[in-house]
């Protein structure tokens, strides 16, 4: 069975230790003890690490030794326009287990204000999620998921690699490159506006389609990861 891993919250020399809520998780729920041993992850490095001392409030640990690096993965970025939270959350849950790097929560014509309204609040909630997926995935790095984002402001960023515009149009593309940078712009429910879409196009994305099916906005960010990834 593969070992359990963790995001420490420092790493220096051959000491480590996970501080604040994921202290509190490590102590309380799953009761560590001192001499067990697991694998801490810490800007993209993977140790071995023996806990020494663990409390509510920090989880200290001895480095035994610097394991394999992972392979590398290409950079996977997602604008995800903003839909009913408990969907959302699932959709963040699964495309951090596919290897989501970064995911901007975005507000556009469309978007629910009520929802929209109450998304920044949520976002402490979604880093969490966010962390949690990489743990139980095994991956050696955070996905970033920034505070919520106006799509103009979104369209404004500098980005590396491909952008694509998730379309529902004949006139798209059905080709994702795969195993390159990419940055994906998906949503909302109802589609995008003629104006947002053109938008998106003079700020360099492509339109892309994922087929003839209409697709829910969380299925659609899965299947364009998947894409993208492979």
């Amino acid at each position: 069975m593969a070992r359990r891993r963790f995001f420490a919250t420092r790493v220096q020399g051959d000491r480590a230790s996970i501080e604040g809520a994921g202290a509190q998780h490590l102590a309380s729920v799953l009761r560590v003890e001192p001499g067990q041993e697991y694998e801490l992850a810490w800007e993209g490095a993977v140790y071995l690490a023996r806990i020494e001392r663990a409390s509510s409030g920090a989880v200290a640990f001895a480095i035994l030794e610097r394991l394999a690096a992972p392979a590398p993965v290409p950079q996977l970025e997602a604008g995800v326009a903003i839909f009913k939270f408990h969907r959302y959350e699932w959709m963040l849950e699964k495309a951090t287990e596919l290897g989501l790097t970064r995911l901007w929560p975005l507000v556009t014509r469309r978007t629910d204000a009520q929802l929209a309204t109450a998304a920044t609040a949520r976002c402490r909630r979604w880093q969490q999620i966010a962390a949690q997926a990489a743990e139980q995935s095994r991956r050696a790095e955070l996905p970033e998921v920034a505070p919520p984002l106006a799509l103009r402001s979104f369209l404004s960023l500098p980005a590396t690699g491909n952008r694509w515009l998730l379309q529902e149009s004949e006139a798209a593309s059905t080709v994702l490159a795969p195993g390159t940078p990419c940055r994906l712009l998906i949503g909302p429910e109802g589609g995008w506006t003629p104006e947002e879409a053109a938008e998106a196009a003079t700020a360099g994305f492509t339109p892309v389609s994922l087929g003839s099916r209409i697709l829910r906005c969380e299925t659609a960010v899965l299947a364009a990861l998947v894409l993208a990834a492979r």
